[in-house]
């Protein structure tokens, strides 16, 4: 028998014809692997993603993060609900894990102890370094999924294991440090607010959703995110301006449409009370800050 022939998945029409097995992975680990020259990203995404990058380099944006650079070897969070996207130049390969929340309750309990740690730290998405004993787990693990071996209960148990070697080889500030937009008291809450904020107009519509008291619910949303519920809506919208207005070739009419405001008299009057400028003004400024950062960067 072939070296080739052993290394390959045994018995593969067994597994395809398993009642079990993913042909698209919805919660889990995909390896994807780039030729050339490509882009990834979402709007919004569905999951949190956990991504490994095993081979090249990436420029990521996230949020109001933009054009970090990243090499083989890191590791980053894309949160639920995020704004990103990646640019890679030549070959490349990922290995992604999206996950709405850690599943098991020792996780669980791991993550809300590191809120404290959160308390005193400025989140700067910077990477955590892929170090042994994950190495080699993420090499067999890359190897089941390019030979097809997509059962779920797999998936599960590779994500039970790789929360298992974090938190017993990774010292807890940089777990927390990388799971920081995640992390909080109120994880399922927490996870709750983000998979839906963004289908709602306002705090009332997010309150029903929730089948929560109204007391109930700014009492749990002030111990998950440390303020206010219409602090934190606001802070999201002003950041989702913000993102709009860096993409290069957008106009004011299209940020104004996008993000739902009623008209251009009463975006330019939010600019100047929330940004202290004219729509204009915050464009050129987030313009020219993101060229600066590209300047620098280069």
């Amino acid at each position: 028998m072939t070296k080739l022939m052993q290394n390959e998945l045994l018995y593969i029409e067994e597994h395809l014809s398993c009642q079990n097995y993913m042909a698209t992975v919805n919660t889990g680990f995909k390896y994807i692997e780039f030729s050339e020259d490509a882009e990834f990203g979402e709007d919004s995404a569905n999951k949190n993603y956990l991504l490994f990058f095993l081979k090249g380099d990436f420029t990521i944006n996230c949020n109001q993060f933009h054009n970090r650079i990243f090499h083989a070897g890191d590791m980053i969070l894309i949160p639920r609900s995020a704004h990103f996207k990646g640019v890679i130049k030549g070959k490349a390969s990922i290995l992604s894990m999206f996950f709405d929340s850690p599943e098991w309750y020792c996780d669980k309990l791991v993550f809300q102890s590191l809120s404290t740690l959160c308390n005193n730290e400025e989140y700067e998405f910077e990477p955590v370094k892929i170090r042994y004993p994950l190495t080699p787990f993420l090499e067999l693990l890359t190897h089941c999924i390019k030979n097809k071996m997509n059962c779920p209960h797999l998936h599960d148990l590779m994500q039970r294991e790789f929360f298992f070697l974090l938190r017993g080889f990774y010292h807890k500030q940089e777990i927390a440090m990388l799971f920081y937009p995640i992390i909080g008291k109120e994880m399922d809450f927490k996870d709750f607010v983000m998979r839906n904020y963004t289908k709602v107009s306002n705090i009332e519509q997010l309150i029903s959703l929730s089948n929560l008291g109204r007391s109930r619910f700014f009492t749990k949303f002030n111990e998950a995110f440390g303020m206010t519920a219409k602090q934190w809506m606001l802070k999201q919208k002003n950041q989702q301006i913000l993102e709009k207005m860096t993409e290069p070739g957008i106009y004011i009419k299209d940020v104004i449409e996008e993000l739902g405001f009623d008209s251009q008299v009463y975006f330019s009057r939010y600019c100047k009370h929330h940004f202290g400028c004219t729509p204009s003004q915050l464009m050129k400024r987030c313009q020219a800050d993101n060229e600066a950062i590209q300047h620098t960067k280069s």
